[in-house]
């Protein structure tokens, strides 16, 4: 379960600044205001679940381009893309993923998740976020979407601070991390 405080405080970042009504935080609206309230929910997440706000920003990036309302042709939901099914599996409701705080801790408690699956290993991590889970250390596919899913994801993460990668495992090579274990 979320600690109310630490999702009180997420909430109240997203979707009560001075600057523009309650309901812009639904959209994306262009302000600064906005933009600070993802990054700082980005931050305050970590606590919850250690995932880096780096990578959660560049998943963010990637998913919706910070767009709150952004839907996917699968039926993914929010800024990072939920899809609805996964709703349950983290303690909310399919509406709830409409709620830009509640979407990040959604999609921040899968990468989580996610990266303990895969042992640290963020190229896993991402495609998994990104198609479907795969074998421990596969080497990415060669085709489709989620090559170009992971690498722009590693642009975004390093961009936004994140520490650097290794390239996509081959069989014989060793795998990234996003750090120390």
């Amino acid at each position: 379960m979320i600690p109310s405080l630490v999702l009180v405080s997420l909430i109240s970042l997203l979707s009560a600044t001075p600057e523009r009504p309650v309901e812009g935080a639904l959209f994306k609206d262009g302000s600064e205001a906005f933009a600070t309230a993802v990054t700082d929910a980005c931050k305050d997440v970590s606590p919850v679940w250690p995932v880096p706000a780096a990578l959660v920003r560049a998943v963010i990036r990637q998913e919706s381009a910070f767009d709150a309302r952004a839907t996917s042709k699968a039926g993914a939901i929010g800024l990072m893309q939920v899809m609805p099914f996964n709703a349950p599996k983290v303690g909310m409701t399919e509406a709830e993923l409409w709620d830009p705080a509640k979407n990040i801790l959604a999609g921040t408690r899968l990468l989580a998740v996610l990266l303990k699956h895969y042992q640290g290993d963020l190229l896993s991590t991402l495609a998994a976020y990104n198609a479907r889970p795969r074998k421990l250390f596969a080497p990415l596919p060669n085709n489709g979407e989620t090559p170009q899913y992971v690498k722009a994801v590693l642009r975004y993460y390093r961009a936004y601070g994140g520490k650097t990668v290794s390239p996509p495992p081959r069989a014989d090579t060793a795998r990234a991390t996003t750090g120390p274990r």
